[in-house]
């Protein structure tokens, strides 16, 4: 919990920066209120008259609140409150501090900053405009004990020559079309975007071996859940998900990476949610925990209740991924989950949203992503097109919240090819996860002398000269490129929290 002093200015020391946007906790103001000029932000721990900051929203003012340490612990009734248009309001809109104008001094928690800033860092470097081929160093290939001497020839050469391909990465608004795009899932030429995931999931966890499997390609375990919308919009994606459950179980177990003949190897759930009341009275989340069993996962499926209800637009789909972190997931398996729907969460600043600042007591999106990122939970969102896109910050919102857990965001403008979108996406994953795991000794090789941007283009280079194929979603693009929305997903993928995100995203 982040924490800012009640004592007297005086008494202050430590500089730190204050980050807006976010909703706080205050005390009731029972005892003496001073305010002072700001010349810089202050903070220090104070136990007996703790000031907790949770979420602000407005930048610091020329005045700094302080409270004077003059009552007992226990007389201290804390009420939550947030900070708008540089003014510290209760929750019930009653100003503090007589309408004074103030700014509170903020202190990132101990345990989430390095977290936080460790995600955000390290996908800010592997998601640069990247640098010419050129700039990867010309090793000697006498250092490398995993790469000949003639694949260092050619990848040098690939590099210099720049013939390897660039992804085009989509960043913007839905383009308007009069056909349906092209996706498929099938064996192609690892692309470059999938090495980035590749190099981000082995340096987020270089020392674990993720369910390493007998073999390199078989052997795999799969945990795989569905995150489903059940809102008033959504029946022909819930249907689509119900009449394909058989193809996408068998594609999966069929496939290289597990080429199963145990169903156990496997497990199938769901989690449905619509809205918080008063948006929606029926529930928020249901869930129906992981089964192997193809009976009981058809089961699972004839008990979803059907689309109805949703309310502002904004949906609960936060409280779903907080609940998703609850499920009876393996340890020895790899996890995905993917999210479908047509409409973004409470509190990213999209319009009609009935709580603006995110729902009370539910935790911040960015937050459990990059929970889920640590229990290994990879996280793809299914966006259903055009709905989506209608929903200022939401694209790129999504984007930014995949991206932190080596996810993607899968464009569907057609419930029919639902089921390619979610064995593609499954799929996926677990080919990053093979490869990983094939190229993990290069990998400690290249890392301590390259940029992680520079990694990825020696890695990918590599394996067009082996002829390393994967499995992988081909897509067509059917969004327009913007660089601020651009820089937009940069931030949501890299801020500690909405508010922090909020505070610093690019009009478009």
């Amino acid at each position: 919990m982040a924490i800012a002093d009640c004592t007297p200015l005086q008494e202050q020391s430590t500089a730190v920066e204050f980050v807006r946007g976010d909703e706080i906790t205050v005390p009731t103001l029972k005892g003496a209120i001073e305010s002072v000029p700001l010349e810089a932000d202050v903070t220090m721990s104070h136990e007996d008259h703790p000031l907790r900051v949770l979420n602000c929203s407005a930048e610091p003012t020329e005045e700094l609140l302080t409270m004077a340490p003059a009552l007992e612990p226990e007389a201290i009734e804390e009420s939550r409150g947030y900070l708008s248009d540089t003014r510290a309001f209760l929750s019930d809109d009653r100003e503090l501090s007589d309408g004074r104008e103030f700014a509170i001094s903020y202190v990132a928690p101990e345990a989430a900053q390095p977290e936080a800033e460790q995600v955000g860092n390290l996908l800010a470097q592997l998601y640069i405009e990247q640098a010419p081929s050129t700039a990867v160093v010309h090793d000697d290939s006498a250092n490398f004990r995993t790469i000949s001497q003639a694949e260092a020839e050619a990848v040098q050469a690939l590099l210099v020559s720049d013939t390897y391909d660039s992804p085009s990465t989509s960043m913007a608004h839905l383009v308007g079309r009069s056909s349906l795009p092209y996706i498929e899932t099938r064996k192609a030429p690892v692309s470059e975007d999938l090495v980035k995931r590749v190099v981000y999931t082995y340096l987020m966890d270089p020392a674990t071996k993720q369910n390493v499997p007998p073999s390199r390609t078989h052997g795999f375990k799969l945990d795989l859940l569905f995150i489903l919308d059940l809102t008033g919009s959504q029946q022909p994606y819930i249907d689509s998900v119900k009449s394909s459950i058989n193809t996408i179980c068998a594609e999966i177990l069929g496939s290289d990476h597990l080429n199963s003949a145990h169903p156990g190897d496997l497990r199938v759930a769901f989690i449905g949610f619509r809205d918080h009341y008063p948006q929606d009275d029926t529930f928020v989340t249901r869930q129906w925990d992981f089964v192997s069993d193809i009976a009981r996962i058809h089961a699972n499926l004839r008990s979803l209740p059907g689309a109805d209800g949703g309310g502002d637009g904004p949906e609960a789909s936060t409280a779903a991924l907080a609940r998703a972190l609850t499920m009876g997931w393996r340890n020895d398996c790899n996890k995905v989950a993917v999210l479908v729907s047509d409409a973004p969460p409470h509190g990213i600043g999209s319009q009609g949203d009935y709580w603006p600042n995110g729902v009370p007591g539910v935790p911040d999106p960015l937050d459990l992503a990059r929970e889920m990122l640590q229990k290994k939970i990879t996280l793809h969102f299914v966006a259903c097109e055009p709905s989506l896109s209608r929903f200022h910050n939401a694209l790129d919102f999504y984007r930014g919240l995949t991206r932190i857990t080596a996810g993607i965001v899968v464009p569907l403008l057609d419930a029919r090819v639902m089921s390619t979108c979610i064995i593609g996406s499954a799929l996926e994953s677990l080919a990053i996860q093979d490869l990983v795991n094939e190229y993990r000794d290069t990998l400690e090789e290249l890392v301590p002398s390259r940029e992680p941007s520079l990694v990825v283009k020696y890695l990918h280079a590599l394996m067009r000269v082996r002829g390393r194929t994967a499995d992988q979603l081909i897509m067509e693009n059917i969004y327009a490129m913007s660089d601020d929305r651009k820089e937009n997903v940069d931030i949501w993928s890299s801020a500690r929290n909405l508010a922090d995100a909020k505070a610093r995203l690019r009009s478009y």
